[in-house]
């Protein structure tokens, strides 16, 4: 037997080549011959220990898998949203008489209450979106929070006349817990809805969920606070708002960094 034949040998498949007393005799006497069998032996051990290790890896994510609930439709997911920020909104306002309502002319009303319910309707569609994951954004949702603060300064500032006022603290105070009374149960109520999506990002989501909550606190202080001077709006009643995002901000941070803390124990206990 030679090279040809024995090449010929081993392209035919034959699982016991070596066994043949022509094919063992040639390779007794041939180095080329036998520096390709342990290549090939060399080939076929890695090949036996990539399955292996791909098999693992499949039991690993197999045992991993969990069901996962299917998201409620994408304009449901926005109805509750309005549905949660109006009724807060009508729990906070309503029993107090709305003397803030009272109190704004129809140019300020129109200003702030449409400046209002478009901040919440883009950070509802920016909560909306991020709780399914690969949602496209017409704007960031890291920076729509920042765009939306900024906004209303401006707003505040244009609809409102700045004044000095004796009791600046104490009545600040006051409205900012009132705000903050309605913008927790509001924030709480937007999470139980969040739990129902996939946030890839909590850091993120939550600065928009809270910023959305802090929208609910400015808009039961706008419809009971009379006081119109723009520094009281201004630190108090927007106040609020910047406080509920950064705590949101500063909640899903902390939730980032326990997932992460939480997998890479996990990994390092499976690697052990």
């Amino acid at each position: 037997m030679n090279c040809r034949d024995f090449d010929d040998l081993l392209s035919s498949g034959a699982g016991n080549y070596r066994e043949t007393p022509d094919a063992a005799e040639h390779l007794a006497s041939c180095d080329d011959c036998r520096s390709l069998m342990r290549l090939l032996d060399e080939s076929a051990a890695t090949q036996a220990h990539f399955e292996s290790q791909l098999k693992h890896i499949q039991a690993r994510i197999v045992r991993d898998l969990k069901p996962v609930r299917p998201l409620a439709p994408y304009r449901l997911l926005l109805f509750t949203c309005a549905i949660i920020f109006l009724c807060v909104v009508a729990a906070g306002a309503m029993p107090f008489g709305m003397n803030g309502w009272a109190a704004l002319n129809v140019a300020q009303r129109i200003a702030i209450f449409a400046a209002l319910a478009a901040s919440a309707a883009l950070l509802a569609i920016s909560l909306v979106g991020q709780m399914a994951p690969g949602s496209k954004f017409s704007f960031a949702p890291a920076t729509l929070p920042i765009g939306i603060l900024t906004a209303l300064v401006f707003i505040i500032f244009l609809t409102f006349r700045a004044r000095g006022e004796a009791a600046f603290v104490a009545s600040g105070l006051m409205c900012l817990r009132n705000g903050l009374t309605y913008s927790i149960p509001a924030a709480f109520l937007f999470w139980l809805l969040l739990r129902r999506g996939a946030m890839l990002y909590p850091k993120l989501i939550g600065a928009a969920a809270g910023g959305l909550a802090g929208l609910v606190g400015l808009s039961v202080l706008e419809l009971n606070c009379p006081n119109l001077n723009a520094f009281h709006i201004l630190v108090w009643h927007w106040g609020v708002v910047l406080i509920s995002a950064v705590a949101g901000a500063v909640l899903g941070a902390a939730v980032e960094y326990a997932e992460r803390w939480h997998n890479s124990k996990i990994s390092s206990l499976r690697v052990d």
